[in-house]
């Protein structure tokens, strides 16, 4: 069975994306300060750390993580927030919270740098969201991420579900503090045994707000790696290969001869799922 080598520059690479953000308050809030909070975190971050690269979000990271730093920031600027339950949107789309904030910047189809955003504190749009988005939520969510990919990847949850709490508790927060070497020191014990692969934790994400696709795919086929265009052609066949649609994830175009298992093992986001954005081609 051919299996992929784990490649630690890339993967870091991947891990060390920042995503530049400007977030403006909703203006029909009534907020006493409506100023896009790209400008204050400059003023915060040169006065407290001497360096605007904290604007910057890790692409691996999600946004209540963000939030917790905007309440900070709002508490010492005297700005009341009535409502703990924040909320996003890009263009008047709410942002799924539990979703790698990477991957709604894929997904939004945005290439503004810095990204645009609104921040909402009232009006949770509780149809189109998932309720209580709070870090402690995101920490559950991103740890079912994980044992489902878990599941994928050998057919059981045992390996996420014997690692110690200091351990389960050390993914998330090492996530969280952007500490790479703390993550792989616990991941690698969950991605590293090539015996019995079965289905590659993978996830696709189509235009126009259509759902998810999770299907079934294996590592190889006969033995030999399967290529990325050959997993794409079988799920969408009326899209690849042709001229219509690119393969996205971390906003890099994949080819479509990547070897699926490569792209699996180096490419994945810290839930071990690899998440493929199909963009329209621009012709």
């Amino acid at each position: 069975m051919s299996v992929a080598v784990f490649d630690d520059i890339i993967s870091k690479k991947i891990w060390n994306g920042k995503l530049p953000i400007q977030i403006s308050l909703d203006p029909t809030e009534n907020h006493a300060f409506t100023e896009p909070i790209f400008v204050i975190l400059t003023l915060f971050f040169s006065y407290s750390c001497n360096s605007i690269d904290n604007m910057e979000a890790s692409r691996c990271s999600y946004l209540p993580l963000v939030s917790e730093q905007l309440l900070h920031i709002y508490n010492g600027l005297d700005i009341e927030i009535i409502n703990t339950e924040i909320w996003y949107d890009y263009e008047g789309e709410p942002l799924k919270w539990h979703y790698p904030i990477g991957l709604l910047y894929d997904m939004s189809g945005s290439k503004d740098r810095p990204w645009q955003i609104t921040v909402h504190f009232r009006n949770f749009p509780n149809e189109k969201l998932l309720k209580s988005p709070s870090v402690e939520a995101a920490q559950d969510m991103f740890m079912s991420m994980m044992k489902q990919a878990d599941f994928l990847r050998y057919g059981t949850t045992k390996r996420v579900m014997n690692l110690s709490k200091k351990d389960q508790s050390q993914l998330w927060e090492s996530l969280s503090l952007d500490r790479y070497d703390e993550y792989w020191n616990v991941n690698q014990y969950l991605i590293s045994d090539t015996d019995g692969l079965r289905y590659v934790p993978l996830r696709i994400y189509l235009p126009d707000q259509c759902p998810v696709i999770q299907e079934v795919v294996s590592f190889t086929n006969k033995g030999s790696s399967k290529l990325l265009g050959d997993v794409l052609n079988d799920i969408l066949p009326d899209l690849f290969p042709s001229n219509l649609a690119i393969p996205i994830t971390h906003g890099i175009q994949l080819p479509l001869d990547t070897p699926i298992d490569w792209a699996s093992q180096n490419l994945s986001f810290a839930d071990n799922f690899l998440h493929l954005i199909i963009c329209k081609s621009v012709s």
